[in-house]
Order: C-alpha cells, then sequence, then structure tokens
C-alpha cells in the first residue's frame, strides 16, 4: 500500500517554528493592511498554504510504494487437460478444449497474457490430467487425461513455492477429486479462469452407478444408477458375453438426476460383471463417453453349509430339503431325532444293568461312557463323510464354526443340548458371525424351555409371559411395512402381485404366541385370528451375527394348497436360507478397495482366521491377479501391522477393464492349503471424468474464495495481467520518490502565491 515517510523528521520543531513565526508575522501584516473580508482571508489562506508546503519539504517527504521485483515472483499457470474438455457444447460445434487452446496460444507464440505475465513475473507452466506435469510452453495440448485431479495437486503447488505468488487454474471445474479440496490457513491464491458457457446438448449419462445383491430369486441382482438428460432412453444391462441380460425404458427431462432400478435375473452365483449402457431413442449426443459403467457383482459362492437340527421326523425339513435341492450353493447336513430314547429290551440284560449289551465287554465304553439306554437315538442326513456329527451336535468350536455357516431348530426342546453347546450356539452367532434360526412347534420357545437360556438369550422375542387363552388356529399370513422392504421375504417383483398371493395363502394351525419383541428387532411378518395380531417372523442382529425366528410350526400347509403355492413355498425357503448365509464370512475373507486419492490402486485386504474362527497370522498369502487382457499377476500379501490376522497388498489397474483375483492362503508351519478366496474389481477410469459436463461454476468460485483469488471467465483471461500485478506477492521492491521534488508540489506553491498576490492587487495593495 502506497504511504508517506518523513526523512528528516528531526527538523520538525524547527519547521513548526518557522511557520508560527510567518504567521505572526503575517496577521500584523495583514491587520494593517486595507483588505477586507474575504479578500484578507483568502490572501492569509493562500499565504499559509505555500509557508506550510515549504515547511514540509525541510522534511523530506517520501512517497513509497511497494511492487512485485521482477523475475523474483513465481506464477503457476494450471491447465486442465482432462478429455472430459474436449467435449462441444453442441452438436458439431466448438470444444471447451479449442477455446482454452486459443486463449493459450496466439500463432506460434504464447498468449500476449502470458508473455505480459512473464515480463513482472516467473512463469511455470504446467497441466493436469491423470498427472501433473510442467511443460515448456502450451501449444499442442492433447485433452486425452482419464481424471481431473486438480485439487490436491492446487493444495501441493499452493504450499510448495517460497516465492510462489498465485496459481492460475483454467478449467470447466469438473474435479474428480473435489472433496479433498483443503485450502488451509496458508498459501497463495487461486484464480480461476471458467472454461465453458452450459451443459452438453443434448447429452445423456450415467452419473453413478451401484449393485446390490440379495436372496430375491426373481432378481438376486440389483443395479442402482442415476441418469441425465432430456428425451427417451433405455438402461441396458450387458452381460461378459457382451448379450442383454435386463433393459429399462426411462424417459427423462428437465436434465434434473432420475434414479433407475434395473433388475437382473437368473444371476450365476459367484462373480460376475456387467456394463450399464444408456441409449437415447432417435438422438445424437455430443459425446458417447459418459452413456456407459462396468460394473462387478459378488453373489458368493458355495456350498453354503446349514446345521439343521429337529426334534422329530416333520413335514417341514421335507420340504425345505427338497426346495433347496436344486440349489448346489446350499447345503443342509441334519441331525434328526427319531426317538427320545433308544428301546430297552429287558430280557437281554442283566439285572442292574442300564447299558446296551451290545457294548459289555469293550473297555472304553465302561460305566459312565457306555451308550446308556436313555440316550436319545439320531440319525444323520446329508452329512460329507461318515465321521461328520458322528457324535451328535458339536461340542467343539472348531467342529461347528468352520463347518457351517448357519444353525436352524426345528421342534427341539433346549433339554437337549448341554450347557457346554448352548454357549457354544452362542459364541457361534455373536463372536464366528453365524446365524441362527428357530421354527415354530410344540418344543420351541417358551414351549421347549429356551426362556432363561443362551439361546433364548439371542432369539429376538421375550419367552417370559404365558397366556391361557385357546391355541391360535386359522391364523393369516401378512407382512409388515419392514417385511416388505426385505427381499427375501418377497415372492414377487410387483407389490399388487404380492398381495394378492398373500389373500390366498392357508391358514396356519400350528402359531407359537410371542406377546413381546426385543429391543432392535423387527418384526417382517405376522399371523392373525380372530381375535388378535401376533409375530410370525422376527429377526435382530445379535453380536457379530443374526438371530431369527419363524413361529410358525405348520409352514407346510401353504404348500399343499396348490402346485404354485409348494413353488412359492419352496422359494420362501431357498430365499430363508440364502439370507441367513449370505453376509456370514467365511474363516478366509478377501476384499478389494479402490483408493480414493488414486483410482489406478487397488488395496487388497485378506483376514485368514483358524477353524475356531481366532485371528490366524501365521500363514503365506498368494494373490494372483487377472488383468482384462488375460495377463496375471502374481503378489504376495505381506501382515498387517494394525491387525491379526489382516494381510494387505496393493495392485496398480493401469487397464481399464474387468480384474479378478484369488487369494490362496497355505499353512506357514505345515505348508498345506487352508483355502482360497476369490474377488474382483473394474477399472473404469473415463467414468468419474465424464459423469458431469456442465460447467462447475460454484467450485471455481470456491476455490478462489477459499484461497483470496478470483474468478473470471475465459473470455476475461486478458486481464489477467493487470490483475495479479496488484496482488500481495513475496519479494517485492520499494519505490520512492521525494515529494519536493515532484512537479506538482513546486506548482501548487507558486499557485498559492500567485493566488495571495491576485487578492492584494485587487485589493489596491500590489
Amino acid at each position: 500500500m502506497p504511504r508517506i515517510v518523513w526523512q528528516n523528521m528531526n527538523l520538525t520543531w524547527l519547521a513548526a517554528g518557522v511557520v508560527v513565526l510567518v504567521l505572526v508575522l503575517l496577521a500584523t501584516g495583514y491587520i494593517r493592511s486595507p483588505l477586507r473580508g474575504w479578500r484578507r482571508a483568502g490572501a492569509v489562506l493562500c499565504k499559509t498554504g505555500a509557508l506550510a508546503l515549504l515547511a514540509l519539504c525541510l522534511l523530506d517527504p517520501l512517497w513509497t510504494r511497494q511492487q512485485p521485483k521482477k523475475g523474483e515472483n513465481e506464477i503457476i499457470v494450471l491447465v486442465d487437460a482432462s478429455a472430459s474438455l474436449d467435449v462441444p457444447e453442441t452438436t458439431g460445434g466448438e470444444s471447451r478444449a479449442a477455446r482454452v487452446q486459443a486463449a493459450l496460444v496466439s500463432g506460434s507464440d504464447d498468449a500476449a497474457w502470458i508473455r505480459a505475465l512473464g515480463e513482472d513475473f516467473r512463469l511455470r507452466l504446467m497441466t493436469s490430467g491423470a498427472q501433473t506435469v510442467s511443460v515448456p510452453h502450451f501449444r499442442g495440448i492433447k485433452f486425452d487425461g482419464a481424471r481431473s485431479d486438480f485439487s490436491r495437486t492446487l493444495m501441493t503447488l499452493r504450499s510448495g513455492g517460497t516465492n510462489l505468488a498465485a496459481v492460475v487454474v483454467v478449467s470447466d471445474g469438473n474435479a474428480t477429486d473435489a472433496a479433498a479440496w483443503k485450502a488451509g490457513e496458508k498459501g497463495a491464491p487461486v484464480f480461476t479462469v471458467l472454461a465453458g458457457e452450459k451443459p452438453p446438448e443434448p447429452d445423456l449419462s450415467i452419473l453413478d452407478a451401484t449393485v446390490a445383491t440379495s436372496p430375491f430369486e426373481d432378481a438376486p441382482v440389483t443395479i442402482t444408477a442415476r441418469v441425465a438428460g432430456r428425451g427417451k432412453a433405455v438402461l441396458e444391462v450387458l452381460g461378459e458375453d457382451k448379450k442383454p441380460v435386463a433393459a429399462e425404458k426411462v424417459t427423462l427431462s428437465g436434465g434434473a438426476a432420475q434414479t433407475v432400478r434395473v433388475r437382473v435375473p437368473l444371476a450365476k452365483p459367484g462373480l460376475s460383471f456387467y456394463r450399464l449402457q444408456l441409449t437415447g431413442e432417435g438422438v445424437k449426443e455430443t459425446t458417447l463417453a459418459n452413456n456407459t459403467r462396468l460394473l462387478a457383482a459378488d453373489r458368493g459362492a458355495g456350498p453354503y453349509r446349514v446345521l439343521y437340527v429337529t426334534g422329530r421326523p416333520n413335514w417341514e425339513y421335507k420340504f425345505m430339503r427338497r426346495a433347496i435341492a436344486g440349489d448346489d450353493d446350499i447345503q443342509m447336513p441334519a441331525l434328526v431325532r427319531i426317538a427320545k430314547r433308544e428301546p430297552k429290551f429287558e430280557w437281554r440284560g442283566r439285572a442292574g444293568e442300564t447299558t446296551n449289551p451290545l457294548f459289555r465287554g469293550f473297555g472304553a465304553k465302561e460305566g459312565e461312557e457306555a451308550q446308556r439306554y436313555d440316550q436319545p437315538v439320531i440319525i444323520r442326513l446329508g452329512t460329507k463323510d461318515a465321521k461328520e456329527l458322528a457324535d451328535g451336535f458339536p461340542k467343539a468350536a472348531e467342529d461347528l464354526f468352520a463347518e457351517f455357516r448357519a444353525i436352524i431348530l426345528d421342534d427341539i426342546e433346549a433339554e437337549f443340548f448341554t450347557q457346554e453347546q448352548m454357549n457354544l450356539i452362542e459364541r457361534f452367532v455373536s463372536e464366528r458371525g453365524g446365524a441362527l434360526l428357530m421354527l415354530g412347534g410344540q418344543e420351541s420357545y417358551r414351549a421347549g424351555g429356551y426362556d432363561n437360556t443362551p439361546v433364548g438369550r439371542m432369539l429376538p422375542v421375550y419367552l417370559d409371559q404365558s397366556s391361557s387363552a385357546p391355541a391360535i388356529g386359522d391364523a393369516r399370513f401378512n407382512l409388515t411395512r419392514e417385511g416388505w422392504l426385505e427381499p427375501w421375504m418377497r415372492l414377487r417383483a410387483d407389490r399388487a402381485e404380492d398381495e394378492q398371493r398373500l389373500t390366498t395363502m392357508a391358514a396356519f394351525q400350528a402359531v407359537n404366541p410371542a406377546f413381546s419383541i426385543k429391543p432392535g428387532a423387527s418384526i417382517l411378518a405376522t399371523v392373525s385370528d380372530a381375535n388378535n395380531t401376533y409375530p410370525a417372523v422376527v429377526v435382530q442382529r445379535f453380536g457379530e451375527g443374526r438371530a431369527g425366528g419363524v413361529l410358525i410350526g405348520d409352514l407346510w400347509r401353504w404348500g399343499m394348497d396348490n402346485e404354485e403355492s409348494h413353488k412359492d413355498m419352496d422359494r420362501l425357503w431357498r430365499q430363508l436360507m440364502r439370507w441367513l448365509v449370505v453376509d456370514v464370512a467365511d474363516s478366509i475373507t478377501f476384499a478389494a478397495e479402490e483408493d480414493a486419492a488414486d483410482r489406478e490402486r487397488v488395496k487388497l485386504a485378506v483376514r485368514v482366521r483358524d477353524r475356531a474362527f481366532k485371528a490366524n497370522s501365521d500363514a503365506i498369502v498368494k494373490v494372483e491377479v487377472t488383468q482384462p487382457d488375460g495377463t496375471k499377476s502374481r503378489i504376495f500379501a505381506e501382515p498387517s501391522l494394525r491387525e491379526a490376522g489382516l494381510f494387505e497388498a496393493e495392485f496398480f489397474s493401469g487397464q481399464p477393464g474387468n480384474y479378478r483375483a484369488t487369494a490362496s492362503v497355505e499353512d506357514a508351519e505345515k505348508r498345506v492349503s487352508l483355502g482360497s478366496k476369490a474377488t474382483g474389481w473394474t477399472h473404469d477410469p473415463l467414468a468419474a471424468e465424464f459423469a458431469r459436463l456442465a460447467p462447475d461454476r460454484a467450485w471455481m468460485q470456491r476455490l478462489a474464495d477459499d484461497s483470496g483469488g478470483k474468478m473470471i471467465p475465459l473470455a476475461e483471461i486478458g486481464t489477467l495481467p493487470e490483475l495479479l500485478r496488484n496482488i500481495r506477492v513475496p519479494v517485492e521492491v520499494t519505490l520512492a520518490t521525494p515529494l519536493w521534488h515532484t512537479p506538482w508540489v513546486f506548482a501548487a506553491i507558486l499557485l498559492l502565491l500567485l493566488g495571495e498576490w491576485l487578492l492584494r492587487r485587487k485589493g489596491g495593495m500590489a
């Protein structure tokens, strides 16, 4: 800021004394003069002003001002060279890239404003796309960057140099890393130049897309996309063979974003890749680069094993087993008790003998360890070998946690289990993250004595209330509001069709009454008789897992009406099984996460647990990645210092397309395989770049406001030299001009004295 500096402040008293003395003499002289009125006052003021200026000159005043020192301060000109700028705003029109190029280059030389800046500042020219690079000039820029990551670049540049005066950014404002921007308290101001005036028209675009998997049999994969544009279009899903697998018609209006859901039927288990494609009807768009997305969906691959335990042979097991017979991913080994006690033939035994005489003579089986007559008779069905479940329900965590994802208890009383087995079931759900489902029956819930047991604590309904009311009969089934939101509870894609189906369902005659649910539990379905409504399907989270209850004991009646009802019942059993196992972790889990700062870098995380589901860090983890062109890369995952049992690795996705990865785990000591797990991801670098093509004026204004700069349109880029000359810079030079040497001071003194003389002359004194 310009200011006045007094060189001879030590002469202040002398100057003041001279002024006072002269004023006294003037006053004495003018009192005796014939001048009267305004002429006397004007003459006094003119003479006094002239003498005051002369007195001030004794102090040697200097007019000082700061000015950037030429060649010492640096200005960075950063040009967004991403591919999205090379899109015309109208069909066949000029692209923003062409306009930017014209503003940066004049013939074979730099533009005039760049040359003008170079006279006062040291310039550094840079382009930002997938990478930020310094360039000698802006001639021949290729606008082909797969990303617009200039937010992080700006944060680095602003704090990088001591002599940095300002950063000039030329862009349309569509930064792919906008969320990372933080201005900070210190740093050079950012002057933004907005390229572009309006969004390209006509244009259809997919703004973003997500994939969700569910146990819903008709649509196991649902793709949700946000699309924008105008006119009629078709959102199509293509499989890996590039053939359509699903489509949804949509009408877009006003350019506003619209959410569209596409259900993909018959999706295969395991990892699948899809291409989402938006096609306009009869519209020639300005660009098609924002009309596709690559997506990965992992439904998981079995076999998923569910342990079924029932107190008696019943219809539910028969129909459940038939329902999942065609599902290769679900296996249901069963323990079926066919008698509570083994028959005892007294005539074959000895007096007072309580053990089976078949085991007589086997030393290890004598006494308490021998097979007793009062033990239940259990048969095993669907086991993988002769040893599995040979001793009945598992007693060790290794046998239960490693083999099964869920447990179904059907009409089996609490006394069937030992206290240790009850605790093991609780740990299976709360620690291992498994699922527990209890079905209705005469020995389930309160009737089975589960109140005040570890299993009872996990159930989503309270068991401490009883009723003397008659048994529930002719109960009609219906879904609650929460039930309608669960895909696995629905059997039709259209709600109206599902509601019609519910009205024709058979009434149930065996229901375990529950009068209240636990906090956090959700009632998904109810049954109603003539008097009351009772919970029918209730679920809740419990620790790391989940627990559910189906309080209907004769669900099989539903399938007895007709063939369609039987198919619906089978479908519900399959979807229920899928829901039980879908979110339950295996002993080996494998996840791939794209780095938000660098989308080419993928973080791979493998978690390894032993058979008791305790973290296992003593393992060797090898990861094989299959790239889009078929090339295979093999890397080792290293143990993490943050978490036991976690192994981490990084992979850089250089090619756009689909990536598959398989993690193979070996025991580090025994060198035996512990298993493997697969995952996948897609690398679609241009998806985020072309998601939004409208100039983001608000973002460019924010960059300028946060840093103390200013935003200007591309048409006014020539004003930058004048704008930047007036900013504060790190290195400045001070210019000082003595005021008494300036012509205007001499002219002012001369004019004042001349004015005083004229007034005296007019008054007759000259």
